[in-house]
């Protein structure tokens, strides 16, 4: 059987033609026109790429930077990208005490505060960096990337914590020490400037979170990508040594460690059935490649175990 094909017209297929390549010339004409350094530009991107209902708080502006209050925590967000940012909050009826290191080597401007709660740090040839307080008083620190030429990844410290990302892949802040608090990183997400996703994750370099963001050649500049601290979910707790971890592994061991934490910490432990969990626990981490430790929460939840490495 013969097919018909019928022939479009001429000035169809150049309407067609002429569409598309209005598309593609708009495409990259806003990729390259955006002026990511600019602080009103910044958090506009900001406010269209998150992809909640989270609502910042506004700052006041201090002698060294801006300042923002919510009912768990006070954050200081000063002027230099060389300095930290600095939050006071309240976990479980305990403060915490936290600084976090701003990604190094961008080029950052001072601090300007913009619209929607956002303060920004500008770039003229790299990725800027705006950070918000929202109401639950958690800390978003995001990073916009201007091109494919700019830096794909964000280096984030916090003084006197090591980075951690467990064994069910959660990333967080540890406190140094055997005593101390950890501070759970919300999961990464980086958005492009059509509102399509773009892959990310994160990495520990050092004691140090990275995220690191692998657009595809479909994604469209500016990208905007974020990691989040989690203060409403940091907990405080105790953190094994992987002998430690080792040796509970056995039950009586797990039962004597729970005897000695309830009566030290002062918590109400159902040892006979933690205990049992507890062991598990362990084992699991010391049958990890490499093996892990345990982080057991004192407050606000007594008995929850998260795994970390050693």
């Amino acid at each position: 059987m013969r097919h018909r094909f019928a022939l479009l017209p001429a000035t169809t297929v150049a309407t067609i033609v002429s569409c598309v390549l209005a598309f593609s010339a708009t495409s990259a004409s806003a990729e390259g026109t955006i002026d990511t350094a600019d602080p009103s530009t910044v958090a506009a991107l900001v406010a269209d790429a998150t992809p909640d209902n989270a609502q910042a708080v506004d700052p006041s502006s201090t002698a060294s930077g801006f300042t923002t209050s919510t009912a768990d925590a006070t954050t200081s967000i000063p002027n230099s990208p060389e300095e930290p940012i600095e939050v006071v909050a309240d976990t479980g009826g305990r403060e915490i005490s936290a600084s976090i290191i701003l990604p190094n080597g961008l080029d950052l401007a001072s601090a300007e505060a913009a619209e929607n709660g956002t303060v920004v740090y500008p770039s003229e040839n790299d990725a800027s960096v705006a950070v918000q307080t929202l109401e639950s008083g958690d800390t978003r620190v995001q990073t916009v990337i201007p091109n494919r030429e700019a830096t794909h990844e964000a280096m984030f410290g916090m003084e006197g914590f090591r980075a951690v990302i467990d064994a069910s892949g959660q990333a967080g802040f540890l406190q140094k020490g055997r005593e101390g608090v950890y501070v759970p990183v919300e999961a990464p997400w980086a958005t492009d400037a059509v509102g399509e996703t773009v892959p990310t994750h994160y990495e520990t370099r050092g004691e140090k979170l990275v995220q690191v963001v692998s657009p595809t050649s479909h994604n469209v500049y500016p990208i905007v990508a974020d990691p989040t601290w989690g203060w409403r979910n940091a907990a405080w707790g105790l953190t094994l040594s992987r002998t430690e971890t080792a040796r509970i592994k056995d039950y009586a061991a797990a039962a004597s460690f729970c005897a000695a934490l309830a009566r030290n910490q002062r918590l109400t432990l159902a040892c006979g059935v933690w205990s049992g969990y507890l062991q598990v626990q362990a084992a699991t981490a010391n049958n990890l490649r490499p093996k892990g430790c345990l982080h057991i929460v004192v407050a606000p939840l007594p008995g929850a175990i998260s795994h970390t490495r050693c």
